[in-house]
This record gives structure tokens, sequence and C-alpha cells, in this order.
């Protein structure tokens, strides 16, 4: 993923590079990311290796 600016993003497990990836109850593998770069944080589905969306995120962790 690249920045709007066209910098490379800088994603890493978030809290300060603590975060492990963790099973959810629907089964999916996911780590929390921090974006040094934007400042943003996204779950990223490790077994897929992509980001999720907010919408994905809530319904993977069955939060909506």
């Amino acid at each position: 993923m690249n920045s709007a600016a066209g910098v490379p993003d800088d994603w890493v497990p978030a809290c300060g590079g603590t975060e492990t990836p963790f099973r959810t109850r629907s089964g999916r593998v996911l780590l929390y990311m921090w974006n040094r770069t934007t400042g943003e944080h996204a779950y990223y589905d490790v077994e897929q290796d992509i980001f999720l969306t907010s919408e994905e995120a809530c319904e993977a962790l069955c939060m909506c």
C-alpha cells in the first residue's frame, strides 16, 4: 500500500510492535497494525495477506 503522496506506507504491528496474530471467533487470523506514515490503524489478515476494511474487520471480529 502507498500513501496518497506516493510515499511507501510503513505498516508495523501496533502497540509498539508487541501485537501478535490472533484467531477470531469467525476463524480468521488477524494482526492489528499501525501505519507509521499515516497514523492509521487496521487489521491485517495474515493468512490471506490483505488489509481489511473497517466493515470486514467488524464482521471478522463478530462485532456487527
